[in-house]
């Protein structure tokens, strides 16, 4: 995976909270730019590796994520709270790349990988009437569920990445789960109550 060596005044940088760090990259600090991909590259590829398993991929779009956010950067709503940010902006490069690459072997992957772990039939879908019933959720409603239930993001997290309220945050989660529940019939993700 993406990894980078620390180079000169990383050590002051690396005490300077997200927030800081966005405001210098704003004003057009390199080396602030540098600490942020140190301290995120690695999460924006375990989160591009769920989706694409381990491959070169992952490294691309990593590194794609990195350059859209330094041109997007002003579109940034909340400083503190760029780790969710950049994960979004891999997802959608991660499906814009699998779309046009057909890469349909790579998601069903991942879904068997995210199966519940039961031996309750009923709780497992298969990995390719799961994705395509998924692929079939409009994607204000995919991508908050997928930020919250396969990235595992706190749901004010995926609110502020999706630039909607809580609220709008959790009736979409529970609408893709709605789809998903009516399209597979037997299986309907674990919601545990609240989304």
């Amino acid at each position: 995976m993406t990894s980078a060596q620390p180079g000169p005044g990383h050590l002051h940088l690396q005490e300077t909270d997200d927030g800081v760090l966005v405001a210098r990259v704003r004003s057009g600090d390199r080396a602030a730019f540098r600490e942020l991909y140190l301290r995120h590259a690695h999460a924006v590829a375990t989160a591009v590796a769920r989706w694409l398993g381990h491959n070169a991929d992952v490294d691309d779009i990593v590194q794609d994520t990195f350059v859209r956010a330094s041109e997007r950067m002003d579109t940034l709503r909340s400083a503190s709270h760029v780790r969710p940010w950049l994960v979004t902006i891999a997802i959608r490069l991660t499906h814009s790349r699998l779309t046009r690459a057909r890469r349909r072997f790579a998601l069903l992957e991942v879904f068997r990988w995210h199966e519940p772990r039961t031996s309750d039939p009923r709780d497992r879908a298969p990995a390719d009437e799961l994705v395509a019933a998924l692929v079939r959720v409009p994607e204000n409603h995919r991508l908050p569920w997928t930020l919250h239930r396969i990235e595992g993001e706190k749901l004010e997290d995926v609110a502020l990445t999706c630039g909607v309220s809580l609220a709008t945050v959790k009736r979409r989660i529970a609408d893709c789960e709605r789809s998903l529940s009516h399209a597979l019939g037997r299986w309907a993700p674990a919601s545990g109550g609240e989304p």
